[in-house]
């Protein structure tokens, strides 16, 4: 089977310079097991931008910073091991520290039963706290039962 035939892929943040803060699609994971987000960073300048995943109990609702899950590659875009990804480590609020994060993929992981009961809403964002933060993230979602077409995730 094709990864598009097992799962959904959503579009969450274009990309471009999300360090004014940015705020992804909600995605409801009522019919999900899994959220795999896979952010790609570009330039990164100053420390003090944080990444959160938030739940809530509707579309556009951030109520609860939940613990996410995260792995960074062992190294930029273009190099030998950029395919290749630390020790998994956990976080409600990521601080994007840029000689950590420029010109990395960082993918981050929520499991949908973990969430805040009755928030199955989830949200991806990045705080307005950098002078630029260059990335664009997509979501891949495992669906509860497997289909052809998954449901929708997004309002």
């Amino acid at each position: 089977m094709r990864l598009t035939e097992e799962n959904l892929i959503v579009y969450v943040l274009k990309p471009g310079d999300h360090g004014a803060g940015a705020v992804g699609d909600s995605i409801d994971m009522t019919d999900y097991l899994h959220a795999t987000f896979i952010v790609q960073f570009a330039a990164i300048t100053d420390d003090v931008g944080d990444l959160t995943i938030k739940s809530g109990n509707a579309d556009a609702t951030q109520t609860t910073s939940e613990t996410f899950y995260y792995r960074l590659a062992s190294a930029v875009q273009g190099a030998t091991s950029a395919d290749q990804y630390g020790a998994e480590l956990s976080s409600t609020s990521l601080t994007l520290v840029a000689a950590t994060y420029q010109n990395r993929t960082l993918i981050c992981e929520v499991n949908t039963p973990e969430l805040t009961a009755g928030q199955p809403f989830i949200t991806f964002a990045f705080s307005a706290d950098a002078t630029a933060i260059n990335a664009s993230v997509v979501a891949i979602l495992k669906p509860r039962y497997l289909q052809y077409n998954p449901p929708t995730a997004i309002a």
